[in-house]
């Protein structure tokens, strides 16, 4: 009966602290070939996004829950198929930990190399896979010291220079720019099955067909692993699907219409969330219109900065008793004027623009005709599933570097360094003591 366990991170349900189980069940004999005798545990108790009052399971999250029930397979940490008679052995306990249990390995620590310094090269070959992942060649940093140690480079002198070396590796960027190929190479065999949506009216045929496509392109390139690659565009299918449902309701055009009128929306909400200015198709359409905006807002803060502190001046010149003031630098009263008029007319002229947003933006999306809406729609969504890839690949960069940061926090130090420090401030602070005749 029993077809999986999957766990579920704590308070993801309103009033409900505690961890969440879900459990499987089919009717007896109901089971697909390949199945029976077996209960699948997935531990997803680290699948989610935390929340002020309550934590929440994104698309990225479900997807990776419901990829690893579909293939009803063994993931290290996270699934596994446990047979009948392993449960039995176990007296029957279904605790999701005991059969995949996702906890961190502990942090390793090389007595000799805290004493004596250097990398363990054991821990250098535990982190291969995810320097190969991303065409890291830890030779760049490092060099051997003897059969078990490497050395840091001599040039490297600061824990920040590492960060650098690793960006700037040129099997790091060529390994991203692999990925961005083959992003680009998909979109473009992909990008039909978007355009024909208002003929088709499929929108979940397109769903699959793009998870799934999505993952055979970009797996290969090695940088992501299958969870990452289908949590990017998960998330972001999640993120556009209304904007496809308008698509395939009204076509491209109809996006467009939706944006607009989704903005000025916003705009007449002054409790909205954000600023309509932010919105992706107010950058496309009205970028010189924005470039006015962030002009007229520069001037007028650096002309309340201006008359701030000349004010601030003036009252510390009126407070000072005795003294001579730098007259050259305070302003007069007429400049002060002046400078007060100028700034009510940089605000006129801010206000003005924000009062004409709505204007503009309806003069410039009445010039664009079908063609244009279908390319503006194309590159707005691809833009925004590019950044949902890049994000995962500045996190599996982010997660190379801390490795190697790790190390120099750990080893680049040793004891016996720690200890001479000691030794030298201790002896200087004797001689201060001796020179001020505390101790003979």
């Amino acid at each position: 009966l029993l077809d999986a366990v999957i766990g579920l991170a704590p308070n993801l349900f309103y009033g409900t602290g505690i961890p969440a189980c879900v459990l499987v069940l089919r009717a007896k004999g109901s089971k697909p070939a390949g199945r029976e005798g077996k209960v699948l545990f997935i531990n997803a108790d680290a699948e989610l996004r935390a929340g002020r009052a309550q934590n929440y399971l994104d698309p990225e999250h479900i997807e990776k829950i419901v990829n690893a029930y579909e293939r009803y397979t063994d993931i290290p940490g996270f699934a596994a198929v446990v047979s009948h008679a392993d449960l039995k052995g176990n007296d029957y306990n279904l605790n999701i930990r005991r059969y995949a249990d996702n906890a961190p390995p502990p942090e390793p620590h090389d007595v000799r190399a805290h004493l004596l310094g250097g990398v363990p090269k054991a821990e250098v070959a535990a982190r291969a896979d995810l320097f190969a992942a991303h065409g890291f060649d830890p030779a760049h940093l490092l060099v051997e010291r003897d059969a078990r140690y490497f050395d840091f480079r001599p040039e490297l002198n600061s824990n920040g220079d590492l960060k650098a070396r690793v960006e700037g590796d040129a099997g790091v960027q060529g390994k991203e720019k692999a990925l961005t190929d083959a992003f680009d190479a998909w979109w473009n065999a992909q990008q039909s099955r978007i355009e024909a949506l208002p003929e088709t009216k499929a929108l979940m045929a397109l769903r699959a067909e793009l998870l799934a496509s999505f993952g055979n392109a970009l797996v290969p390139v090695g940088l992501l692993d299958r969870f990452q690659v289908a949590g990017a565009v998960a998330t972001w299918w999640g993120e556009v699907v209304f904007d496809l449902k308008a698509l395939m309701a009204g076509g491209f055009e109809g996006v467009v219409e939706g944006w607009v009128t989704t903005i000025l929306t916003a705009l007449e909400d002054g409790g909205a969330k954000g600023t309509p200015l932010d919105h992706k198709l107010v950058k496309r359409l009205l970028p010189e219109y924005l470039g006015e905006i962030g002009g007229a807002e520069g001037k007028v803060v650096e002309l309340d900065g201006i008359l701030k502190a000349a004010t601030a001046s003036g009252d510390d010149d009126e407070d000072a008793e005795g003294g001579d003031g730098d007259d050259d630098e305070a302003l007069s009263e007429a400049e002060v004027k002046a400078l007060k008029k100028e700034l009510s007319a940089a605000k006129s002229k801010l206000k003005t623009l924000h009062k004409g947003f709505s204007d503009r933006l309806e003069a410039a999306q009445a010039e664009v005709d079908a063609e244009q809406a279908e390319t503006l729609v194309l590159d707005i969504l691809k833009a925004d599933l590019r950044r949902e890839l890049d994000r995962r690949v500045v996190a599996h960069r982010q997660a190379v570097v801390a490795a190697v940061e790790g190390w120099w926090s750990k080893y680049r130090v040793t004891l016996r360094a720690i200890e001479s420090e000691r030794d030298a401030a201790k002896d200087r602070l004797d001689g201060f003591l001796k020179e001020l005749g505390y101790v003979g």
